[in-house]
């Protein structure tokens, strides 16, 4: 019985039931930066653990969800581990739930700042785009 499909370094196997989890690695670069996404596509929700490339930690988590409300188009999101307020992940969270009408539970570990920031998500929602069937 085959439970898990494992997406690795890019490569595929395909899931045979849209219930199972599916992982999928990549490492992005923006700007001079480099680093590694983690995503774990669930039924109807994303995990993203996005870390730099030469060091991988678990510092804060937010969970982000489309909006019941149909004549509202944001989505809700709420930090669940480290961070106050609005932090990095759950801002991203947001962004992504919004966009793809998902739930997603984002681990945002960088210090972006106004320059990388930018080309960070760019490079993302790109990468992204182009690999849907990873992601949602």
């Amino acid at each position: 019985m085959e439970s898990v499909a494992v997406l690795e370094n890019g490569g595929a196997v395909p899931a045979k039931d849209p219930g199972l989890f599916t992982s999928h690695c990549v490492h992005l670069e923006a700007g001079p930066s480099q680093f590694t996404v983690r995503a774990l596509k669930m039924q109807g929700s994303t995990l993203l653990i996005v870390n730099p490339k030469e060091s991988e930690v678990f510092e804060e988590l937010a969970v982000a969800m489309p909006s019941r409300n149909s004549a509202s188009s944001e989505a809700m999101s709420s930090t669940i581990l480290g961070g106050h307020g609005q932090t990095d992940s759950s801002v991203l969270a947001a962004k992504l739930s919004k966009r793809y009408s998902r739930q997603f539970y984002v681990s945002l570990n960088l210090k972006l700042d106004r320059l990388v920031g930018p080309l960070f998500e760019k490079s993302l929602v790109t990468y992204m785009h182009d690999h849907l069937e990873h992601f949602a």
